[in-house]
Parts: structure tokens; C-alpha cells; sequence
């Protein structure tokens, strides 16, 4: 695509250039300037010259706009389909988009799988209302977009859910991130109204630990573990 827009880029230069040169052409030849003037057939030509010239160029731009156009609407059905609105990080789409490209492929060394889960949501909804429930979550995904090294995938897997892979993770580096985390979590919580405490639960799942050897296995077991399985 961008080398398309490239390629209209240039063709609109080259087209104005040709244009331009053409005038000055026109205007700095005497001879042929007079010619233009006083031949009512070499006029009518170039008037019809001129005339198609001109229509081109308009097509052209029309071109380009449109093609500019569709791309800017691509681009926000793509955003749609694969962001969450509440959080603004990567949805359930994304999330299944990012798995599905480790379909049939042993996992490398050192990946990661984490599940970060609001345990109270219902309660926060039931008793607070959506809104609230919907501002915690958004709070959670600050917290984890705040804490998750740079480059690695973050997405809201389900209403109350989100998922982590790291690529590179060690036990050290899974400890380490559980208690950013939880140290987050903690002073949001300290200036939180009772009622209003965020309460969470957190699976991890390392490739190296689990011995998990596809992505599907290592998400589910990071899924299980935050639901206190093994």
C-alpha cells in the first residue's frame, strides 16, 4: 500500500512538472506563442490539449483523494477491529490474531504467557454501577501497559480479563513483573474508596516452566493458574 501512494505521489509530480514545463514553453517562444494567437486551428488544438490536460490532472487528484480516503477508512475498521474501546489496548480480536501466528509452531525458548483477571468486576457492576466497572478495568490496563516491557503484546482477553506474552522471560523476570503489578495495584488501591478496591488474581505460565509447547497450551495454563488451577 505504501509503495501505491508512492507511485500516485510521484506520477502527480511528474504530471505538474510536464505541465509547468510546458507553459514556459509556450510563453517564452514567440514563435510559437504568435503561432497560437493568429492559427484559429493550431488554438482550437491547443485549447483541446489544454482542455484534456486539465481533466487529467483533476482525475488525478480525485484519484489520489479517494485512494487516501479509503485507506484512512481502512484504517479505522482495522482500529475498531482490534482495539477495545473501554481500554484502548489490543481486544479479543487482536488477542486471537497474536496467538494464531504461533499455530503449529513449537514455542521458542523463554516465552510467557500472564492473566491478569479483575476477580471483583461482578461485584464492582452489581453494586457501583458499569461505569465504575468499566473505570477499573480501564485502571488495570494503565497499570499493566505501565509495567509491561517495551514491545511485548498486552490485550483485554475477555470482559474481566487480560493477556500478557512476553517473549523473553525468565522466573526472575515473571517475579518481577507479578510485583510491579501487585505494588500497583496496591497504592491505587490505598487511595480508593473501600467499595471501590480493586481486587485481582494473576496466572503465569513460562514456556521454560510449564514445558508447554504450543501458544494455545501456554495461555491456557497461565488462564488455569489465575483461576487457582494446575
Amino acid at each position: 500500500m505504501k509503495e501505491f501512494n508512492k507511485l500516485k505521489i510521484i506520477q502527480l509530480i511528474i504530471f505538474i512538472v510536464v505541465t509547468i514545463i510546458g507553459l514556459v514553453i509556450v510563453f517564452t517562444d514567440a514563435e510559437l506563442y504568435q503561432m497560437i494567437g493568429f492559427d484559429p486551428h493550431v488554438r482550437i488544438l491547443c485549447i483541446i490539449l489544454w482542455l484534456v490536460l486539465g481533466l487529467s490532472f483533476i482525475f488525478m487528484f480525485l484519484d489520489y483523494r479517494l485512494d487516501s480516503q479509503l485507506r484512512r477508512e481502512n484504517e479505522e475498521l482495522n482500529y475498531a477491529f482490534y482495539t477495545d474501546p473501554d481500554t484502548g489496548i489490543s481486544n479479543r480480536n487482536s488477542c486471537d490474531a497474536y496467538i494464531s501466528q504461533f499455530k503449529d509452531k513449537i514455542l521458542p525458548e523463554g516465552m510467557a504467557a500472564f492473566t491478569v483477571m479483575v476477580s471483583n468486576l461482578q461485584q464492582l457492576n452489581d453494586e457501583l454501577g458499569y461505569d465504575k466497572g468499566d473505570a477499573v478495568i480501564s485502571e488495570l490496563a494503565e497499570i499493566l501497559t505501565e509495567v509491561l516491557p517495551r514491545g511485548e503484546f498486552l490485550g483485554r482477553n475477555g470482559g474481566d480479563r487480560f493477556l500478557m506474552i512476553l517473549r523473553k522471560c525468565s522466573k526472575t523476570d515473571k517475579d518481577k513483573l507479578i510485583a510491579e503489578i501487585d505494588k500497583a495495584v496496591k497504592k491505587r488501591n490505598a487511595k480508593a474508596a473501600p467499595e471501590e478496591k480493586m481486587e485481582y488474581r494473576i496466572g503465569a505460565a513460562l514456556q521454560a516452566e510449564r514445558h508447554a509447547m504450543t501458544m494455545h497450551a501456554l495461555v491456557a495454563a497461565s488462564d488455569h493458574k489465575a483461576h487457582g488451577e494446575d
